[in-house]
């Protein structure tokens, strides 16, 4: 195998398959070139992701390099055009001007190039990729990936209604779940299918390329999701994790409503917060048109901060939630106002951003915890 082809490209599709490395010491790079172009393949036992670049194909053929010292070489090479050349047990890699550089890297050997999986999807379908981005965002903070609950390292995408596409997130304290309203093929994503933190960033990572929309697919044995863009194909193994029904938690009464301004209020909290325990316990303390935080530890430090309220007459109100909950909520909100929806002691926390992107609505619920 021998190409030629511009630093830049290499460097972008290097980068992409990072997200297929999660071993990155015994990770492999594969290379193929055929027909005036250079195919990049990266995969472990969750993700695969395949580039396809244009390049000069001096001699078609395939290899295989390590992942990590590749990637470090390519990141350090000067701009310009790239030699690959593949000789005997070395990948050679040439760079400069006037080709000054030069690294010699070791071939794998025993590896044969696969080509990517022709997925059987009942249906696929085309999603704005700035939207998609949008509720990933809102929704990935509270996928943990060393939950104790299993479903709480898993993102739950599934279509509450026939035109909205919905991601949901909970570890059992919090819940989050962002959606938005399109057209979609009548027989995508009838059930739903459950993500790893993983493979959420790497479908984000993806919406972030500059490309207006990404094709998704899921094979019709729900074991696999194909995302796609032009040169770009991720597929991830989705979880097996039987996701629970949160319609449960998601609050019935009618609740006490005020308005605030999210950036002030997350400012308030965080210093407040700064006299809190390892618990991150945060009283929220409502009356005729104030609200009060406080934050102690046993015996030591106490904080206590007060804001304004023009719109909250309903009387005192006292509940308790984790503070840190809270504030990575506001980190990811985009809406600098935002609602917040109280009901007694016992019931959950309803934030909602009182604006978002056309078609997307997004809502974050915290438990309230009792303090003893």
């Amino acid at each position: 195998m021998r190409v030629k082809i511009e630093k830049g490209q290499l460097s972008t599709a290097t980068s992409r398959s990072q997200g297929a490395v999660s071993e990155r010491n015994l990770a492999q790079l594969g290379f193929l070139a055929r027909e005036g172009q250079l195919h990049i393949a990266a995969a472990d036992r969750v993700i695969a992701i395949y580039n396809r670049l244009d390049c000069e194909v001096l001699q078609e053929g395939s290899v295989f390099v390590p992942a990590k010292l590749f990637s470090d070489v390519v990141r350090e090479l000067p701009d310009g055009m790239v030699e690959i050349i593949s000789e005997d047990n070395q990948v050679i890699v040439i760079a400069g001007e006037k080709k000054e550089f030069t690294m010699k890297l070791p071939r794998v050997e025993d590896r044969a190039w696969q080509e990517p999986p022709v997925l059987e999807a009942s249906s696929e379908a085309l999603l704005p990729t700035e939207k998609l981005a949008y509720i990933i965002d809102q929704v990935q903070f509270c996928v943990v990936p060393d939950s104790p609950r299993n479903y709480g390292s898993v993102g739950y995408l599934h279509r509450p209604k026939d035109n909205s596409l919905r991601l949901v997130g909970t570890d059992g304290y919090r819940l989050s779940y962002a959606e938005v309203e399109l057209e979609l093929p009548e027989h995508f994503l009838k059930n739903g299918v459950c993500l790893s933190k993983r493979a959420l960033q790497e479908l984000h990572r993806m919406c972030s390329e500059g490309f207006t929309e990404i094709a998704l697919a899921v094979s019709q044995d729900q074991t696999t999701m194909e995302a796609r863009v032009p040169g770009y194909q991720l597929f991830v193994r989705l979880s097996a994790v039987r996701y629970p029904n949160y319609y449960g938690v998601l609050p019935r009464n009618s609740l006490s409503h005020v308005k605030v301004q999210r950036p002030y209020l997350q400012n308030v909290a965080k210093r407040v917060l700064l006299a809190s325990d390892k618990t991150r316990a945060l009283q929220l303390c409502f009356s005729d048109y104030s609200l009060t935080l406080r934050s102690r530890t046993l015996g030591s430090s106490e904080g206590q901060e007060s804001i304004a309220l023009a719109d909250y007459s309903d009387g005192e109100r006292e509940l308790a939630i984790n503070g840190k909950f809270l504030t990575d909520v506001f980190s990811t909100m985009s809406s600098d106002e935002v609602t917040i929806n109280f009901g007694s002691d016992e019931d959950p926390i309803v934030l909602v951003p009182f604006s978002e992107p056309t078609s997307c609505h997004s809502m974050h619920v915290l438990v309230p915890i009792k303090e003893s």
